[in-house]
């Protein structure tokens, strides 16, 4: 029998799924929107292999702190005029004229481009502008460019964009972990710029209110949970409701398409992406039920064994202390407030661990 949602959102069925699209000469990676599948079975991410995630270390992470994101500018912070270190990543990226930032698109009220015009818009977005101020003293756009990165992702993921040189930083609520910060494939990430919690979206129940519902509440019921593969949720899920509730794929929005669909019951992810698909679909909620955890957000940037003192690393950590102590139109606050519609509970928090991941 299909429920009330079903029958409402048939008729534009999959129409919220936002193609990712190049922007500026910079950027050429396109996605495909999602198609209703043949069978409920996880969708496989395009060109993400069946192994681990591909940044994460072969031997289980060990537990980090905050000593893992603390790396800060020695010194006064340098203005647009200041030198910098010579054949630093700052020096080449003033040299080259603007800063190249790997952002999502799929990510409502994060990363996307509403109006397809090639203007992303979003806090992810805002954010990576702020680092382009920091350099180069101005929010002109022709100081900033923006690449399509894809979670984890072999070929266009955030360590292989950042390992060939593609992009500069990575600004696309990635969650800092344990395992993301070790091994052959560790990336640096900066001090969380945003505290996201996970929870779960469904229906609207049969009284037009958000439902109680609970992840582990799914577990044994036969029901499809969907999150990003190779994404911490696909963990918790099957954690706490079991192998085969899990149903992964590319992108979080391909899951409210499915949802849309009846190809799955629930999405479970970070309640950031969450409030998107809300604002996108009427007949959807975030659950009552508790957040499960919470997921801290970092800038994300390059790591060079053979030159662990990157200056981007602790450059990009030391602006964004002061966007978040800013009580300005460009400060934290105000981003948060005109981005996410909302004003904020909280600043970022850094916990005493950060995931493992």
């Amino acid at each position: 029998m299909k429920t009330k949602h079903s029958r409402l959102v048939r008729a534009w069925g999959s129409a919220a799924v936002v193609a990712a699209v190049g922007l500026t000469a910079a950027c050429g990676q396109t996605e495909k929107g999602a198609s209703k599948p043949s069978s409920v079975g996880p969708r496989g991410g395009e060109g993400i292999g069946s192994g681990a995630i591909p940044g994460a270390p072969t031997a289980p992470p060990k537990p980090c702190g905050p000593e893992a994101t603390a790396a800060t500018w020695h010194g006064p912070l340098p203005g647009p005029n200041d030198p910098v270190p010579a054949g630093g990543t700052l020096d080449k990226i003033r040299k080259r004229g603007f800063l190249t930032v790997g952002i999502d698109l799929n990510t409502e009220l994060f990363g996307y481009d509403p109006h397809h015009t090639n203007d992303p818009q979003g806090f992810d977005v805002d954010i990576a502008k702020q680092m382009a101020r920091a350099i180069f003293g101005a929010s002109d756009p022709a100081h900033i460019q923006f690449r399509v990165v894809t979670l984890a992702d072999p070929k266009t993921g955030e360590f292989a964009q950042l390992h060939n040189g593609n992009v500069d930083l990575v600004v696309r609520t990635t969650t800092i972990t344990c395992a993301r910060m070790q091994g052959d494939k560790r990336m640096s990430f900066s001090n969380p710029y945003y505290t996201a919690a996970q929870k779960l979206l469904m229906p609207l129940g049969e009284d037009g209110k958000p439902q109680p519902t609970s992840l582990a509440q799914l577990k044994g019921t036969g029901k499809k949970v969907c999150a990003t593969k190779n994404s911490t949720a696909i963990d918790t899920i099957k954690a706490q409701a079991g192998d085969d509730a899990a149903f992964p794929v590319a992108n979080a929005l391909d899951c409210l398409a499915l949802l849309q669909q009846d190809q799955v019951d629930a999405i479970f992810t970070d309640d950031a992406l969450l409030r998107g698909m809300e604002a996108q679909d009427p007949h959807v909620a975030i659950t009552t039920a508790p957040p499960v955890q919470k997921q801290p957000y970092g800038i994300v940037t390059g790591y060079d064994p053979a030159k662990p003192d990157n200056d981007l690393t602790p450059f990009v950590n030391s602006v964004l202390d002061k966007v978040i102590a800013d009580p300005g139109p460009n400060g934290w606050r105000s981003l948060f407030a005109n981005d996410l519609g909302m004003s904020p509970d909280s600043l970022p928090e850094i916990p005493g661990q950060y995931p493992l991941g």
